[in-house]
């Protein structure tokens, strides 16, 4: 593999980019391989040499003492998943507040700053999802199967010698922690993706954040204490038109004479004078 190959390969590790192997069917890590025999076949021909009862009995004794452990590694590891799963819930009500700031275009008035925040925005929500999706694997019921010592092991004491039962007991312990550390050591690798990229989606939430405050910081304040001049309909000058009405009879005409008459007019509205009617009779 050439060095920017391997460059490459490294960064997309670094940031969990491998993880999404997952979604087209593919192991996104394989099992690494035990220091000590794992087959069940090859434990019991190492065992074979175990004749002594005080040997035995220690190896009965380790043996069940390293399996307690993984069990305890495995309840810690499901511990911390949850916990996982719990700050996660957290983070993801908390970046909801940043939809209403986003959506609402009057508070961003920048389209710069804008279309960046609505990106990273949508990073960081998948980048939570994706958090949550490792750390379920790590809980998932039924994915895992760990093993045991038979229980049928007890049986064969009554047909066979107490040293080749215990010689059989410390075997199947022994297998039984092989198998058992594989599945642990899957389950803590998951975690370690779900805490990778818990860690990138607060890395992107601090640049959103950042993006937003800096936003803030360079927009520009309003001045406050200038009261700005306002032009309203305070007085109007409507004028009057005067209007002569024929009246329908012809026997008795109208005369309108106009008067003349001081009239003192406002500052603001303009009345008409008022006109005298004369009448003449039939």
């Amino acid at each position: 593999m050439s060095e920017k190959r391997l460059t490459v390969s490294k960064i997309i590790e670094h940031l969990g980019l491998d993880w999404f192997v997952l979604l087209i069917g593919k192991p996104a890590f394989e099992d690494t391989l035990l220091p000590y025999p794992s087959t069940l076949s090859e434990i019991r021909e190492r065992f074979d040499g175990l004749r002594d009862k005080e040997k035995l009995n220690d190896a009965l004794e380790y043996c069940t003492g390293l399996l307690e452990r993984e069990e305890k590694r495995s309840d810690k590891v499901e511990s911390k998943a949850f916990t996982l799963i719990g700050i996660t819930g957290i983070a993801t009500a908390f970046i909801t507040g940043f939809a209403g700031l986003l959506l609402d275009g009057g508070k961003i008035n920048s389209a710069w700053v804008l279309i960046p925040s609505a990106v990273l925005y949508v990073l960081v929500v998948i980048s939570l999802m994706w958090t949550i999706f490792l750390a379920v694997k790590v809980v998932t019921i039924g994915d895992y199967w760990f093993t045991y010592p038979s229980a049928n092991d007890i049986l064969k004491l009554s047909t066979a010698s107490l040293n080749y039962v215990r010689r059989e007991r410390a075997a199947s312990l022994f297998y039984s922690l092989a198998q058992n550390c594989r599945v642990v050591n899957r389950k803590a690798t998951f975690l370690g993706g779900a805490q990778l990229w818990f860690r990138n989606s607060i890395v992107l939430l601090l640049i959103v954040s950042l993006l937003l405050a800096m936003c803030a910081f360079l927009m520009p304040a309003p001045v406050s204490g200038v009261v700005t001049p306002t032009v309203g309909p305070s007085a109007t000058v409507q004028p009057t038109t005067a209007h002569i009405d024929t009246p329908q009879s012809t026997s008795t005409p109208t005369v309108v004479v106009p008067t003349k008459t001081s009239t003192s007019i406002p500052s603001t509205t303009v009345q008409s004078s008022p006109t005298m009617m004369a009448t003449r009779a039939p």
